[in-house]
């Protein structure tokens, strides 16, 4: 508001130093001074005398009053500042660790010992496996159950969630066994290799959940390899004996050939385009016995039989299974054609088999697997941004699968409907005659590429209680009944070996057929069937199919063979196809422990509703269960085995012993005492008549068996909350209710902590 210019100021120090000695200046007429001089120090203000006079008093004395007058200090402490310990910097390399625990230990200590008399709330963690490093899925699922049991506390509860770890079974196993050793190491050797893998997996995975901050119980965390865990297992296996539930016997089982070892249901994979060599084999019906003749219900021609010098057409995917036939069925309800060749089989006809192709050269190989490659990375980048689908990319993947097989064996890829290499079919010569399903005829001339024209028809009855002569031996084999005989596909009439497949079993139980299974342990084929004994050591899968098909083929047998897609079980481990097959096995018995499972779930809240159907569908689907598995790392399945009659012996009072012991030694007492230690002391005096099994149990009895060894036996249900993927609807969530039922609601365990409790599921929701 003023004009300025510059003019010297008169000094009046002294005055103005009395006058705030004295009171008469005051803080504020000394601050306005301050703001007064610090703009224009050495300016002179157009204003009357009185008013310039005032001002050039002030200013000069201002610089030597705050000299004298006032320090830093005094300064800094006439402002009103908040005061705290908050470091000026992050320091996040050292700050966020501590946070980290604070947010996953301290507070969970704190709350349990807090909140000691408040409701529990119970999450039960369904253990990862002690194996590789942590990734999105298992952040995703820790993240959750954080959010859950958070929102817990603040509603009052007491958290009660202790983290686990799986640590048993093939993955940990297999990384273990170093290339070439796996036949060097001895069980105990092997354990403890797979031990430290497991301890070292566990260190590492919970560093890194601690340093997520998930809450949780981390200073006593569960593992499955933990000696009063394994013994709280046996406690369960022993509350399922005294109900009767397990038994033993020889039944068809996923057999995994990469593994060597059963699988149970919850361990397979399905492959929607598996692709198989699929072939149609003929059976030469053998002379009919004169009750069956005349039982026959159709009009003869030329004066004789129209099932005279006819074979019975088979279609199999499993050509390898053939060397173990002991029956063709049919559905006596049915109706079967007898059909002839009207001509000779053209040349051109897809059952006349091509050489062998010429081997693609290795670079025109690998520039298919590049550019497969290309393939999968655009379709996972179409399903990031939305516009492809799941389906897209799996099918990418398997194809780019295939192609690697075929750079590394040498061999072309075959798609489907191609026909094998080396494998020229059976002429079909004019005249022959051949007995499908009435509704099939089309569909079998089509495969054979020759026209048929019918000359009869027939009921299935007509040709039960005949025999056919097997391609490979021409050894008798009869024509059954069988219900899951349909006209749907193939031909009507079933190959059956009952050594290799459930219903095929049932049949020969039914029957009293022999469950022939030439097959061993690495799914090679054994001289334990006459057929079988010219293919000893080659592999079923691979170049024993091949041998199987060629011997049809110089038999006169195959009539057609082509490749064909279509689902088949994997092993999930390994990612490899499974077979079949008939080996002793422990089973539980699911008959009556199903319907109490269903039951329970009524009481079991679903998230979504949907899972209720998915996991109902999983039990129901199941009659039996594998136990039995053939590793070395594992909790032992405690079975005794006659020296020389092979009977088994497993009862309540053998398992209670070595629960007893595992509990104080680990289970690795199994391996390491001798069977006089091993059994009860009141047959210790039978032990050189015994001799004690190898078998270790299911990795699910395992995990399903968690209840018994972690939660608490006086809670009903132990958990309020199960929460994994949907996965766990055939897995986790499944063993559990059924050990859990098994065990008669978690009552009388006993031998490590399977008592008490009551009936019902092991969890209120999942």
């Amino acid at each position: 508001h003023h004009s300025w210019s510059a003019a010297p100021l008169p000094p009046r120090r002294r005055a103005l130093q009395a006058a705030i000695r004295d009171g008469r200046l005051s803080r504020l007429q000394l601050v306005r001074s301050l703001e007064f001089s610090t703009e224009r120090p050495r300016m002179r203000c157009c204003q009357p005398p009185a008013a310039r006079h005032c001002r050039r008093t002030a200013t000069a004395a201002l610089r030597p009053l705050l000299r004298s007058c006032t320090t830093k200090a005094r300064l800094k402490a006439s402002l009103n500042l908040p005061k705290t310990s908050f470091s000026l910097h992050a320091k996040v390399a050292e700050t966020e660790p501590r946070l980290a625990r604070q947010l996953a230990v301290d507070h969970y200590e704190r709350q349990a010992a807090q909140r000691g008399g408040a409701d529990a709330f119970v999450l039960h963690d369904g253990p990862p496996y002690a194996n590789g490093d942590l990734h999105m899925g298992h952040f995703l699922n820790k993240a959750l159950k954080d959010i859950i049991n958070r929102a817990a506390l603040l509603a009052g509860h007491r958290v009660h969630f202790r983290p686990g770890w799986d640590c048993h079974g093939l993955p940990i196993e297999m990384k273990a066994i170093q290339a070439g050793e796996a036949e060097s190491l001895s069980p105990l050797a092997l354990r403890a290799r797979a031990a430290e893998c497991a301890r070292e997996a566990v260190a590492a995975q919970r560093e890194s959940f601690v340093r997520w901050g998930v809450l949780g119980d981390w200073e006593a965390p569960y593992t499955t390899m933990a000696p009063e865990y394994e013994a709280a297992q046996l406690g369960v296996l022993q509350a399922m004996l005294r109900r009767g539930l397990l038994f033993r016997g020889e039944r068809p089982v996923h057999w995994s050939p990469a593994s060597r070892t059963a699988l149970a249901e919850a361990e397979l994979e399905y492959a929607d385009r598996h692709v198989s060599t699929a072939a149609h084999v003929a059976f030469p019906l053998l002379e009919g016995p004169p009750a069956a003749a005349a039982a026959a219900d159709f009009d003869p021609f030329d004066g004789g039989s129209a099932l005279e010098g006819a074979a019975v057409v088979v279609w199999t995917t499993t050509p390898w299974t053939i060397p173990a036939n002991q029956a063709v069925c049919v559905r006596e309800d049915l109706t079967y054609a007898v059909v002839e060749a009207s001509d000779v089989q053209p040349a051109s006809a897809p059952s006349q088999l091509p050489s062998e192709p010429a081997l693609p050269a290795a670079a025109e190989v690998e520039e298919r697997v590049r550019a497969q490659g290309e393939v999968v990375r655009a379709a996972k980048a179409a399903l990031k941004e939305g516009r492809g689908s799941k389906a897209e990319v799996e099918a990418g993947v398997a194809a780019l699968l295939r192609l690697k097989l075929e750079l590394q064996s040498g061999k072309p890829e075959l798609q489907p409907g191609d026909s094998p290499p080396n494998l020229n079919a059976s002429p079909l010569p004019h005249g022959a005659r051949l007995v499908v399903a009435a509704s099939l005829v089309d569909a079998l001339s089509e495969a054979l590429g020759t026209p048929l024209v019918v000359a009869a028809t027939l009921p299935g009855a007509a040709l039960i209680g005949r025999h056919c002569a097997h391609p490979l031996s021409a050894r008798p084999v009869p024509v059954l009944h069988a219900e899951h005989v349909t006209d749907d596909a193939g031909t009507g009439l079933v190959h059956t070996a009952p050594g290799h497949g459930p219903e095929d079993f049932a049949v020969g139980v039914a029957h009293g057929l022999a469950a022939a299974c030439p097959v061993d342990e690495k799914g090679c084929f054994t001289a334990a069937t006459e057929e079988a004994a010219g293919f000893a050591g080659e592999s079923v899968l691979d170049d024993g199919n091949e041998a199987v098909l060629t011997a049809l083929r110089e038999g006169g047998s195959l009539l057609a063979a082509a490749r064909h897609e279509h689902r088949y079980p994997y092993d999930w481990r390994s990612k490899t196809p499974v077979i079949f097959r008939t080996t002793p096995q422990w089973f539980v018995r699911l008959g009556d422990l199903r319907g109490e499972a269903l039951a329970a779930l009524h009481a079991v809240e679903m998230r979504p509703p949907a899972g209720r159907a998915r996991l109902e569908a999983f039990v129901r689907g199941r009659t039996e269960w594998c136990l039995s598995r053939q590793r070395s790392w594992g909790v032992p399945l405690p079975a005794f085995y006659h020296v020389e009659t092979g009977e088994a012996l497993l009862t309540e009072e053998t398992v209670e012993h070595v629960a007893s012991l595992v509990s104080t030694h680990g289970s690795d007492c199994w391996w390491r005492l001798s069977e006089a230690e091993l059994l009860p002391p009141r047959m210790r005096h039978e032990a050189a008549s015994w001799r004690k099994g190898g078998d270790t149990l299911d990795v699910w009895f395992d995990s399903g068996a968690s209840w018994s060894a972690v939660l608490s036996p006086d809670r009903c249900p132990p958990a309020d909350l199960y929460l994994e993927g949907s996965d766990q609807h055939r897995g986790w969530f499944q063993s559990s209710l059924l050990t859990y039922a098994g065990a008669g609601g978690g009552r009388g365990g006993g031998g490590g902590g399977a008592g008490g409790g009551g009936a019902g599921a092991p969890y209120g929701a999942i």
